[in-house]
């Protein structure tokens, strides 16, 4: 995997073919096998980039192929928060794309692992932001060597620059207050803007309710919260997510995420099962791609 270098930056983006809405192909034609997903939401701290984490956990449980993509350029320190910062790899500050193109098995292989999830994480501290081709041809690369790249793009500000996050299936994370449903709505307006509609088979966002910390423990008054919010946004909402003190304590200490928190394993596998549904399954020698976009069951 070739490294950064200032020479390499400053070289042409990319050059070759474009097709399908500017998502680019390799020199035989073939499409990324692996289904790309893109996790944001209205404001940060409400848990986005550790439900990305434990839905890679909950598909991997699912002998499915994952990587974790941290896109959140505001932010960044995936994997700070996973507990691998120490651990050998690449990250997005040594990433170079010469022509725009990344391979992704190399990718793969130089990646340092988090329960055998690959993680190609943002840290910030180490150098500048990488440019925008640099952040799609990574993710080509990602998708066609996994199953599944669960994207954490923060707030959203990569999706409108990057065709492969503005083509894939969208999950908003949101917070089941009065403030967090106006900034929910709001969110899901320029998301569809972002987007253009494009998202896998024209699905809406699949939208993850997290509960505000210092919330009743009452089951009814999450549920209350839930249908709300369902009413409000004019969609299914999965949720709630419950705040662990477990799991906060861990991060707090730097141990990482080591499970999913009983209390929150029917959501997540709620949530994996929306991205299994989407197609995310590599096809083995000899057999035909899986069929995306597939409409959410009533």
């Amino acid at each position: 995997m070739p490294r950064r270098t200032e020479a390499s930056r400053a070289q042409t983006p990319y050059s070759g073919s474009t097709r399908a809405g500017g998502v680019r192909y390799d020199a035989a034609g073939a499409e990324p096998h692996g289904t790309v997903v893109v996790f944001t939401s209205p404001s940060g701290g409400i848990g986005t980039s550790t439900l990305t984490a434990l839905t890679g956990l909950t598909l991997h449980g699912r002998d499915m192929e994952c990587a974790l993509f941290d896109a959140d350029l505001d932010g960044g320190g995936l994997d700070v928060l996973l507990g691998i910062e120490h651990e050998p790899g690449l990250t997005l500050q040594d990433l170079d794309a010469p022509l725009g193109h990344i391979e992704g098995e190399a990718l793969n292989h130089e990646l340092p692992q988090w329960d055998g999830i690959h993680v190609l994480a943002h840290t910030p501290w180490r150098g500048g932001r990488p440019d925008w081709w640099e952040l799609e041809a990574a993710a080509e690369a990602l998708a066609d060597a996994n199953d599944v790249v669960l994207v954490d793009a923060g707030r959203g500000g990569a999706i409108p620059h990057v065709p492969p996050f503005a083509k894939a299936r969208q999950v908003m994370v949101v917070d089941l207050t009065v403030l967090g449903m106006a900034r929910a709505k709001a969110h899901l307006e320029w998301l569809h803007g972002a987007t253009d509609g494009a998202g896998v088979g024209g699905e809406p966002p699949v939208i993850v309710g997290v509960e505000p910390r210092g919330a009743p423990r009452h089951r009814t008054a999450s549920s209350m919260a839930l249908t709300e919010a369902i009413a409000y946004l004019g969609e299914d909402v999965i949720g709630p997510l419950r705040v662990t003190p477990s799991l906060c304590a861990d991060m707090l200490e730097g141990l990482g995420i080591r499970s999913v928190p009983k209390h929150n394993r029917r959501a997540v596998g709620a949530l994996a099962d929306e991205i299994r549904a989407t197609g995310g399954r590599r096809p083995a020698a000899g057999e035909e791609p899986t069929t995306r976009g597939r409409r959410r069951s009533a």
